[in-house]
């Protein structure tokens, strides 16, 4: 199929819509792996060195969960690509491929023992199409330099990630599952930016980042406490995941800061919707958190510089929202909502300091709880102002 041959209800799919479809996706695969590990037998499947064809073959147990999640991703890029207005129809053709790419690797499965054919041939195509989809972008003066250029930058970085892939399938690398996870995740990214772009509107590219920052932080975590060499990983903080004596430190450490500057991305794009206090103190606790980032823990004790700004950091994200409720020409509705944020996140931190001090059992998971909790109100805050001004 053609994307000339599409009817016109998708080519004239709200351009909100297909943001969100993009944003569903990486979403959707960090759910699907998630669930799917969490079903297999204990000691079964390896994360690390183990792919998510794995979780999606005939020797897993419910192996449906991961096949629907693979298919469904294929289905939204594929949706995605009739629906981009703006940019070369060979790029949008190549992402519908790589989306219809994907939905065939996902329904024929790797058998218990050995390998499928059609699967490999259609998920080393996909791979391939996700990565170079971008490259018309470039080549597209009528586009904009700043996307032209992105666009270039996003090939050479995912060839790049495709490179270490193959350099793990090869050698037998005992990071395959994390090299194949980063490759997916990362060829994710540039279909919300290129969504983004073709909106023309800086506020719903902000309200993209605010959706992506927790789902940054899902899957730097996940990644985290995959490594680790104990069975109590999800008890460990994030403090400790990222600390000197952490296997794998570097991702944890990573993730942190990368969800630090994704919210200072996320305040300065809500600058011109929110009082200057709150898009400020926002700011400050994205700085505080790639501070905390990294300055991590030494073994066997603590750094003073990332307590405080770990500390600080999670006041920022707290309070923030009093900026807007406190401010009179908000809308009331906000206002109130965003007072009524801040009492909960306040309850949640209160809750976790309980933990902390008592070492009590929901340590660990009461911090992960409290970090999610604070990504919520950039999302809600962002999405609302977007709404509003299209109307």
């Amino acid at each position: 199929m053609t994307v000339a041959l599409v009817p016109d209800a998708l080519g004239r799919l709200r351009r909100p819509t297909l943001l969100v479809l993009a944003l569903a996706a990486p979403v959707v695969l960090v759910v699907g792996a998630v669930l799917a590990q969490a079903v297999q037998p204990p000691g079964e499947y390896d994360p690390v060195g183990q792919t998510i064809s794995t979780l999606a073959g005939r020797g897993a147990t419910d192996r449906w969960i991961m096949t629907a999640a693979l298919a469904l991703i294929g289905v939204l890029y594929v949706l995605v690509a009739l629906g981009l207005r703006g940019i070369p129809a060979l790029a949008r053709g190549i992402l519908a491929g790589g989306g219809f790419a994907v939905i065939v690797a996902a329904l024929a499965a790797q058998p218990a023992h050995g390998s499928s054919a059609i699967h490999m041939t259609f998920t080393v195509a996909a791979a391939i199409a996700f990565a170079l989809w971008p490259i018309p972008l470039v080549a597209d003066r009528s586009l904009t330099a700043t996307l032209r250029r992105g666009s270039g930058l996003a090939v050479l970085a995912m060839l790049g990630l495709l490179a270490w892939l193959c350099a793990q399938a090869w050698t037998d690398g005992t990071w395959l599952g994390v090299a194949e996870r980063t490759l997916i995740l990362g060829e994710t990214v540039w279909p919300i930016v290129v969504v983004g772009w073709a909106l023309r509107s800086p506020r719903w590219s902000t309200a993209a980042l605010a959706v992506l920052t927790p789902v940054v932080f899902v899957v730097g975590l996940l990644f985290a406490q995959s490594v680790q060499p104990g069975p109590d990983a999800v008890d460990q903080s994030l403090s400790a995941l990222s600390g000197l004596a952490a296997t794998g430190r570097w991702i944890m450490a990573t993730t942190l800061a990368l969800v630090g500057l994704l919210t200072v991305l996320v305040a300065y794009g809500l600058r011109p919707r929110v009082p200057p206090m709150a898009w400020r103190v926002l700011a400050a606790g994205g700085i505080l958190l790639v501070v905390a980032g990294l300055s991590p823990q030494p073994v066997g004790g603590y750094s003073v510089i990332h307590m405080v700004a770990g500390g600080f950091a999670w006041a920022a994200y707290t309070l923030w929202p009093l900026g807007i409720a406190f401010s009179s020409t908000m809308d009331r509705r906000l206002r109130v909502a965003s007072a009524a944020a801040t009492v909960l996140l306040s309850v949640l931190v209160v809750w976790f300091t309980v933990q902390l001090v008592t070492t009590g059992t929901w340590y660990g998971l009461s911090q992960r709880i409290v970090v999610l909790a604070q990504a919520v109100w950039p999302v809600v805050v962002a999405a609302t102002a977007s709404a509003r001004e299209d109307r």
